[in-house]
């Protein structure tokens, strides 16, 4: 526990060496800030654009608040599910080819603890990323938009933080078995977009799929009322742990 205890903490200070912890939480927060706004302010910037025939007039019907936050939860599955793949691309890739990994490993450090203190800091980091984001679009929704429901609000983002640290997990276990980061990055990103349209085309049958927790996520804040998700969060609980594992077993490569 000690041992592990040490490696978060140089994870932690890693991410906040090579600015992880700053620039992913700016890309939260930027999408977060964005939808809120522009659907409050939209009929103003189209007619401000000035390309409109005179006496037209802007009749953009404001979206409910729920419907914001999961315009928003939209925003963060494309550019912010990318913005992760690449954030841990290199994770323990990285680290493998400058040969980080080896110096680590051949010490009495158990690889779970090695990979387990690498998912405990994605966990934080794209924690506090996504609060920052994902608050300050609920803050500005209440503010500009209208009150969404407190309880609807906190249900769905704990559903879609669920999904993100999936995908942060698949990122950690493609990175300790492809050489390349980009490689890994666009393994990872490709997968979760993936899960996402199979589950969309197939939305009755394959709601226990982790993306479930995505649609889940964002259909609760549309209609006020979260779907079924136990199943789909089961399904990611048990999928999160064998991907840990297979990124454990990748790690030990880096012994050879």
């Amino acid at each position: 526990m000690k041992v592990y205890g040490v490696l978060l903490v140089k994870e932690l200070r890693e991410a906040l060496r090579t600015g992880k912890l700053i620039w992913l939480p700016a890309v939260f927060v930027l999408l977060g800030l964005i939808q809120p706004i522009s659907a409050k302010f939209m009929p103003d910037i189209i007619a401000a654009a000035g390309s409109l025939p005179e006496g037209a007039m802007i009749q953009i019907p404001i979206p409910k608040p729920g419907e914001v936050l999961g315009q928003t939860l939209s925003q963060f599955g494309t550019i912010g599910v990318l913005a992760i793949c690449l954030a841990y691309m290199g994770t323990i890739s990285g680290e493998k080819r400058n040969g980080t990994a080896a110096w680590i490993l051949v010490k009495p450090v158990a690889r779970l603890a090695y990979v387990a203190s690498k998912w405990t800091a994605l966990c934080l980091i794209v924690g506090f990323a996504f609060l920052l984001g994902y608050g300050g679009a609920w803050y500005y929704t209440n503010l500009l938009i209208g009150v969404a429901d407190a309880a609807t609000v906190a249900v769905s983002g704990f559903l879609y933080f669920a999904w993100l640290v999936f995908v942060g997990t698949v990122t950690i276990a493609a990175s300790a078995w492809i050489r390349s980061p980009a490689g890994a990055a666009f393994s990872a990103f490709g997968f979760a977009i993936v899960l996402q349209i199979v589950r969309g085309l197939f939305e009755n049958r394959l709601s226990w799929l982790p993306s479930g927790l995505n649609n889940a996520a964002i259909a609760g804040l549309a209609a006020g009322e979260t779907p079924s998700w136990a199943v789909a969060a089961s399904v990611t609980a048990v999928c999160v742990m064998a991907l840990i594992t297979i990124a454990v077993k990748g790690a030990n490569a880096a012994r050879l």
